[in-house]
């Protein structure tokens, strides 16, 4: 199995693979609002394209705060090769990105364990596997539990 991750440029080839992505991932993405949101978010990010034996099958847009703050704005992984390396190839761009910038932390935001969702139990897991730490929990609607990860690079 080959991974390759390459900068994606174009606006519209990067809203594409999040579209795809998103439909392959319902059970993380299930908001057709927020969905949309990311779709046409795309255009404004850097985004980079995970690649398993030369298919597309993951997706990572980056947004930089204050110069010194890179967040991974959107991840997404197809489920079929969860596992086996690529959002943690994903991740590791991120990070050489992010420092070629000057940044000295990655966050992220994710949902809290008190949402109480087995996906993203996992996600969670996968994030601090990569050295992310709970860092702030927040409520933005009553019921829906965020929370910011963090990680010094």
């Amino acid at each position: 199995m080959t991974i390759e991750v390459k900068l994606m440029e174009e606006a519209g080839v990067k809203s594409a693979l999040c579209a795809k992505l998103l439909a392959e991932l319902p059970m993380w993405f299930g908001r057709p609002k927020a969905n949309s949101r990311y779709i046409r978010g795309m255009a404004d990010r850097d985004a980079y394209a995970g690649f398993v034996d030369g298919a597309a099958c993951g997706l990572i847009a980056l947004e930089y705060h204050f110069g010194v703050t890179c967040n991974v704005w959107w991840l997404g992984v197809n489920p079929l090769v969860h596992r086996r390396g690529l959002g943690r190839a994903l991740i590791d761009q991120a990070i050489t990105e992010a420092r070629s910038r000057g940044c000295r932390q990655l966050a992220v935001e994710t949902m809290s364990p008190r949402a109480q969702s087995p996906e993203y139990d996992l996600t969670r897991l996968f994030y601090e596997a990569m050295g992310f730490a709970p860092f702030i929990e927040f409520e933005p609607e009553p019921g829906d539990y965020m929370m910011w990860m963090i990680r010094a690079i």
